[in-house]
Formats: C-alpha cells, structure tokens, sequence
C-alpha cells in the first residue's frame, strides 16, 4: 500500500480557500502538476515560461552558472532570464541553468556568439530553446568570428576554405549562416578589406553568381581582385570558399 501511494499522482480539485498554519519558513505545497483549467492554481514552474526572470551570474570555464531569483526548479523551453556579465566573453559561452546543462548561447542566425559580444556592466537576456540559449539583445551588426565588416550591411571570412567542391562549399557557408559571396560582394570585398584577408590569389574561389550554362558555377580571385571563370560543377575540381554574411 505504501508503494503505490508513493507511486500514484492524481487531479485534485479543492473548492475552499487553502490557509497555511505552520512556520512561514515551512508553508508550501510540493508536486503540483501543471494547471488544467484558466482558474486553477499556477506553479512558479509554469509562471516561469515566457516571463523574465532576473539571475546572478557565476564563472566556471567557459560556462556561465545562472542562479535565478526567485529560484525555479526546471529550465523550460520560453525560459527568459536577464543577468549583468561581470566580464566580457573572450570566447564561445556556455549556460547552465537550475542544474541543467550546459547549453551553448547561440546568436539569432545560430552562430555561436562572438568574443566581446557579452560586455561587462551591460544586462543581457538569453531565451532558452531546450537545446540551446538565444541571445536576444546581442549587437546586430557584430560579424561572425573569423569575418571582418566589409560595410555596414556584409561582412566576409578573414581566410577561406580550402579544397571543396561547388556544393561542398555551398553547405559550407549555410552551416555558418551565410553564403558564397556574390561576384559584387567578392570585388568590394577584395578592393576595399584585401589588405586584412588571408589566401587571396592563392586559388580560385567559388563566388555565388549566374552562369550561361546548366551545371557550370562561377569562382573568382585567382590572379587579382578582377579574376572570373566559369567551371562545371560536375566535373571534380575542387576550389576555395570564402563566405560573406549579413548580420541582422
């Protein structure tokens, strides 16, 4: 009897104001599942999801350990929390939260967030997605590391990816949230931030561009800035990838 009253849960409704008696320290009602009706009690987990919570931030490697006030007992997904850094990020950051995790803080576009994108003194609030957390206050206009700001609206990879195939390199650049740079991307790019980039000239480069032929893609950059070939895509030859990206 003992075992299947500690194994059993049900719905009770109670239609009568509940009045605590005991010590203040002591007053709480434990295991209560999740409302059903618009007019049923709410548990601080269910309030949690959608609303922000504030948090105290602790460092442990490369993790930032959230301790949320009012505590609550499960990160769920909707889960919003603000907290002020106590130093900047020099690199990727991961979240632990009401000791789950750690789950990587990820940009909108699903990059991982650049060093420096956590500033100390500056109040951040990440979402949590159940496999991840958003930054959601992160600067627009911050490039994704190892890319440079060509203008204010591209920015385009510092080195490229050497030794791939037309669609390998197509992947490539969607993995990382961004794209093959188009003929105009790539001549900007090479004319006005060259002296920064790595491997130019080094080899031709995919460029996301029109071709006049079926299975034929354009590439770019091997002798200078002004460069362009077209080359089937069916034939294995493999070439560098350099991605450019617009930051929202």
């Amino acid at each position: 009897m003992g075992l299947l009253a500690a194994i059993a849960s049900a719905q009770v409704e109670i239609d009568v104001p509940i009045r605590f008696t005991g010590d203040e320290d002591q007053r709480s009602v434990d295991g209560i599942g999740a409302p059903i009706a618009d007019s049923v009690v709410v548990n601080v987990d269910v309030m949690s999801s959608g609303i922000v919570h504030w948090a105290d931030p602790s460092t442990a490697a490369d993790t930032l350990v959230l301790s949320v006030q009012p505590p609550i007992t499960e990160a769920t997904v909707g889960l919003l929390i603000r907290f002020l850094p106590t130093s900047a990020n020099s690199d990727r950051v991961w979240i632990s939260c009401s000791d789950q995790g750690p789950y990587e803080l990820l940009r909108h576009d699903g990059l991982p967030i650049p060093p420096g994108e956590l500033p100390n003194g500056e109040v951040a609030e990440v979402l949590f997605t159940g496999t991840h957390w958003v930054h959601l206050n992160g600067s627009r206009a911050t490039c994704p590391s190892g890319s440079i700001a060509m203008n204010a609206r591209t920015c385009m990879d510092i080195q490229p990816r050497t030794g791939l195939l037309f669609y390998d390199a197509v992947d490539h650049c969607t993995e990382r949230g961004g794209k093959l740079c188009t003929w105009d991307e790539y001549a900007v790019g090479c004319t006005v931030i060259g002296a920064q980039l790595t491997g130019m000239f080094s080899e031709w480069e995919w460029i996301d561009d029109c071709s006049n032929h079926t299975h034929t893609a354009d590439q770019a950059g091997r002798v200078d800035c002004q460069s362009q070939r077209t080359l089937s895509t069916i034939t294995m030859t493999p070439a560098n990838a350099r991605c450019c990206y617009h930051p929202r």
